[in-house]
């Protein structure tokens, strides 16, 4: 069971709320169910004791609860939790992630970017799960791979279909 911050997305994301969900997007539609503001899932983290992970963000967190597991915290400020994680922090990934605004001097690709509050390279996030353990460059194949989603691309191609978040 994820941990998942998800956000109140017309006040900038924020409050925050920290919980654990064997499925996000069921818990995200329950709490839907009773918020009148559009809620925004910003990303989770995977580890062997969830609820301890949890608590210790509650924790961590503490002089900034608004209520509950409501926290006022903002998106960028949750980027660091995720980022601590490593392989098992994951970013709720933009949908536009793969529109290529441009190339770099080294003919590698720009793109929109997967997660809307930071602007992640693909060495410190997948664009394809949205894990933070990043994409890898592979000198035999020439391409770059996840080492969670096992994605394998040269980025010629937009997203394959294959490959989805959570919740997709």
């Amino acid at each position: 069971m994820p941990v998942y911050f998800i956000g109140e997305d017309e006040n900038g994301c924020s409050p925050i709320k920290v919980g654990v969900a064997k499925d996000i997007g069921r818990r995200q539609s329950a709490l839907q169910t009773g918020n009148p503001l559009e809620l925004r899932l910003l990303g989770w983290i995977t580890s062997a004791d969830d609820f301890r992970t949890e608590r210790d963000l509650h924790q961590r967190l503490a002089s900034r609860r608004v209520r509950g597991e409501w926290f006022h915290i903002e998106p960028t400020e949750v980027l660091p939790f995720l980022v601590e994680a490593g392989e098992r922090g994951f970013v709720a990934k933009n949908a536009d992630a793969f529109e290529i605004t441009g190339y770099d001097r080294d003919a590698v690709p720009e793109y929109l970017g997967v997660w809307e509050w930071a602007d992640l390279e693909i060495d410190e996030c997948c664009p394809f799960c949205g894990c933070l353990c990043g994409m890898r460059f592979q000198e035999a194949s020439q391409m770059y791979y996840c080492i969670q989603c096992d994605a394998l691309t040269d980025f010629s191609e937009p997203f394959p279909d294959d490959h989805h978040g959570p919740d997709d």
